[in-house]
C-alpha cells in the first residue's frame, strides 16, 4: 500500500491510498486534477473517498470528487454545506458504523473541534489498521491493533506564545487553536496512551505554517515512540506494510 500526500495544511488536505488495484481517497482540499496526476491518471482505480469535516481545506472540492463519479462518504453537514445533500455518489455517515469500500473497510468515530467532525479508522488486507485523526484537540479513544498512525500535530504552545509577544500573531486566534486542533503535547499523550506495539509508521499530519517546528516534532516523536515518523509534506509517498518493518 502506498500512501500519497498531496496537501497537509490549511491550504488544503488530501492523501490517497493505493494498491495496485484500488484507491482509496481521504479529504478532499486539493483539485481533482491533483488527485488524477497522483494516480497517473488511472481515476478508475477509485473506489470511493473519505472526508472528516466541512471546512474548505478538507472538502472545499468535494464537488468536483463527485462529478467525477467518485462514491463520497462524509457527514450530511459537508454535503449540506456544498449544496449536495441527496445527490448521485453522497452518502451520509453515521459515527460508530461501519462500512466497506472496494477492500477499504471504514469506522468513523466523533472528534472534537469547532464543526461536526470524524476521525476514521480504515483497514484494507495491504496494510492492516490504519488510525486518521485530525482537526480536534484530542482522541477520547484507545484503539488496539493499529499499524499505521496519520495523526494531526498542528502547534506548539511555546511556539505560538513567542510569535504571539512578538506581534506576528493576534491573541484573539488563541482560543480557536485550543478549541479545535491539535498541541504537540497531546499528540504525543495519545501516542503514549495507546498500544503501538504493532504500529510500523507514524505520520504526523496537517503541521501550522507558523506556529509548528516540522524537524522538532518529529524528533519528538520518534524519540517517545521509536517508530519511524514523518510529517506529511505534498508530494511524500510513503510505503504502508501490514508487517512491522
Amino acid at each position: 500500500m502506498k500512501l500519497h500526500v498531496l496537501g497537509s495544511n490549511s491550504l488544503g488536505n488530501c492523501y490517497i491510498l493505493e494498491t495496485e488495484s484500488e484507491a482509496l481517497i481521504i479529504e478532499a482540499g486539493v483539485r481533482m486534477a491533483n488527485v488524477k496526476k497522483a494516480l497517473k491518471w488511472q481515476i478508475r482505480k477509485v473506489v470511493g473517498a473519505v472526508i472528516t469535516h466541512e471546512h474548505n481545506d478538507h472538502s472545499g472540492y468535494v464537488a468536483e470528487m463527485v462529478a467525477s463519479g467518485i462514491r463520497v462518504l462524509a457527514l450530511e453537514e459537508v454535503f449540506r454545506s456544498h449544496d449536495l445533500l441527496g445527490k448521485a455518489f453522497t452518502l451520509p455517515i453515521v459515527p460508530n458504523k461501519g462500512y466497506k469500500i472496494g477492500n477499504f473497510k471504514i469506522l468513523a468515530f466523533l472528534v472534537t473541534h469547532d464543526v461536526p467532525c470524524v476521525g476514521y479508522i480504515i483497514t484494507h488486507q495491504d496494510m492492516g489498521k490504519l488510525l486518521f485523526i485530525t482537526d480536534t484537540v484530542t482522541l477520547d479513544y484507545s484503539i488496539p491493533g493499529l499499524n499505521h498512525i496519520m495523526i494531526e500535530a498542528n502547534y506548539a504552545d511555546d511556539i505560538v506564545e513567542k510569535r504571539i509577544e512578538a506581534g506576528l500573531m493576534p491573541i484573539s486566534m488563541r482560543p480557536r487553536l485550543l478549541n479545535s486542533h491539535m498541541e504537540i503535547s497531546q499528540t504525543k499523550a495519545i501516542l503514549a496512551e495507546n498500544d503501538l506495539s504493532q504500529v510500523d509508521n507514524i505520520v504526523l499530519i496537517h503541521l501550522s505554517d507558523g506556529n509548528s517546528d516540522e524537524k522538532r516534532f518529529v524528533r519528538e516523536i520518534r524519540e517517545l515512540t521509536g517508530k519511524p515518523v514523518y510529517a506529511a509534506d505534498a508530494g511524500m509517498t510513503i510505503e504502508l506494510s501490514k508487517e512491522p518493518y
